[in-house]
């Protein structure tokens, strides 16, 4: 087993089971010529598992819709994908010199950005700062509001370079006479009516807006001041 200073422009690599001098070459898009100059006083046809070669260094894949994520150990490209709510297939076809089944720690990768649907509000990329507090003040919304309109997103978990959906500023609503409650999950108009002694009808009355299958979880809705909530 050895060493070797690699030169400026180039990597270290190291002889994995089953490498082949031409297999190397494929992945870091180069040729057998180039490594054998760079390594000449390497056996092309006796690679020693654990030894270092000299390798071009990869170039960055454009990325022109995407954001760039650098391989972390442990990682699989199913693991990636579903971390970014992407297809293995998205980034096989964002990176087409990748080798799915050899993923080099250190490597950099394109993670496709999926156009996600955001009606009437704005798409937020996450950085590293962000966090659901930070989210929720920099956009005056509730989480949920937040929850609502991104369904499948862990803000618990956020990753950088996931979009967020920030749904359009809904204000709160104005109960005169009475108070306000957040639909569970579960709770639907007639449900909340037998649950707090009240009409589904007076319940309707006080929320004027809403049509019997809007009364959905995360909604804030009216009840009568002596609905005992």
């Amino acid at each position: 087993m050895y060493r070797i200073q690699c030169p400026r422009g180039t990597m270290s690599y190291t002889i994995r089971a089953g490498d082949t001098l031409y297999g190397i070459a494929l992945k870091y898009n180069t040729n057998v010529q180039t490594l054998l100059f760079l390594n000449p006083t390497i056996n092309p046809f006796f690679l020693v598992v654990g030894d270092a070669i000299c390798v071009p260094r990869r170039r960055r894949p454009p990325c022109p819709n995407g954001f760039y994520y650098t391989v972390q150990s442990g990682d699989t490209l199913y693991s990636i994908a579903r971390r970014y709510n992407v297809s293995v297939r998205e980034i096989q076809n964002a990176n087409p010199s990748l080798d799915p089944f050899n993923l080099i720690v250190g490597d950099v990768l394109c993670i496709p950005r999926r156009q996600i649907s955001c009606p009437g509000g704005r798409v937020h990329t996450v950085n590293e700062r962000d966090t659901l507090l930070t989210l929720a003040t920099t956009y005056n919304v509730s989480f949920n509001a937040l929850s609502e309109a991104n369904p499948d997103v862990d803000f618990d978990n956020l990753r950088v370079g996931q979009q967020i959906c920030i749904p359009p500023f809904t204000p709160s609503i104005s109960c005169p006479g009475g108070r306000t409650y957040i639909i569970r999950r579960g709770d639907t108009l007639s449900s909340i009516a037998e649950n707090f002694v009240v009409s589904a009808t007076e319940i309707l009355k006080l929320n004027p807006t809403l049509a019997p299958g809007e009364f959905v979880e995360g909604i804030l809705i009216c009840l009568p001041e002596e609905a005992p909530v």
